[in-house]
């Protein structure tokens, strides 16, 4: 199915109304030098981040971690996210969704809080100013039923953030998020979109996020 007008909307990698929105990490290896320290275990992006709860934000239900974060207090920027791959896939989830619906006099303080500087932002600050932004078309908000990441490094993430439409379409968009400082925070294209994709079904690989009541 193709929904480009909805997805562009309200897509979960997608900033509102515009352009919205690796190197490998390198650790040492303590073990080598004390037998008795445990090498930390292999990231596995295949496992399902435990959910605390769901917010719902701009009229788009996001996934709370019990353990992988947000941290910060609530109705403020997503932060405070574990330098794991579920941590990036909530930060993917939660900071591109709470970007996207951030209304006119939310953003500029949103913004440099959940991504990352660069190119990237600026042009997204610099458009974002010119147009006007005051809520969701709640006939066009989607589910976020799962995700994947498909590149993971200690660095950076590319998350596909896999959501279902009020007409039971599918589409997945392509969020990047990197850890920076000491968290994930989302590095948003240069290139004025993002990119999406209709889906068929839901791919088989997908992690999912099960919402209670959904």
């Amino acid at each position: 199915m193709n929904r480009p007008n909805n997805v562009r909307r309200v897509g979960v990698a997608a900033a509102a109304a515009a352009a919205l929105i690796a190197l490998p990490g390198c650790g040492s290896d303590t073990s080598a030098e004390d037998p008795a320290v445990d090498a930390a275990p292999a990231a596995d992006p295949t496992r399902a981040p435990e959910i605390a709860s769901w917010a719902t934000v701009g009229g788009i239900a996001v996934p709370l971690g019990a353990v992988d974060g947000p941290t910060s207090d609530p109705g403020r920027p997503f932060t405070g996210f574990t330098h794991t791959p579920q941590g990036a896939a909530l930060a993917a989830i939660s900071q591109s969704v709470q970007l996207s619906v951030a209304t006119d006099g939310q953003w500029s303080t949103i913004l440099p809080a959940v991504t990352a500087p660069g190119p990237g932002r600026d042009a997204y600050a610099a458009h974002r100013a010119l147009v006007s932004v005051s809520g969701t078309d709640p006939a066009v908000v989607p589910d976020i039923v799962g995700y994947r990441i498909t590149d993971y490094t200690d660095t950076a993430a590319d998350v596909s953030v896999v959501q279902r439409f009020p007409d039971d379409s599918l589409a997945a968009s392509r969020t990047t998020v990197v850890f920076t400082g000491s968290d994930w925070k989302l590095d948003l294209p240069t290139g004025g979109g993002t990119a999406v994709t209709a889906l068929d079904a839901e791919p088989a690989e997908m992690v999912a996020l099960d919402r209670p009541g959904r």
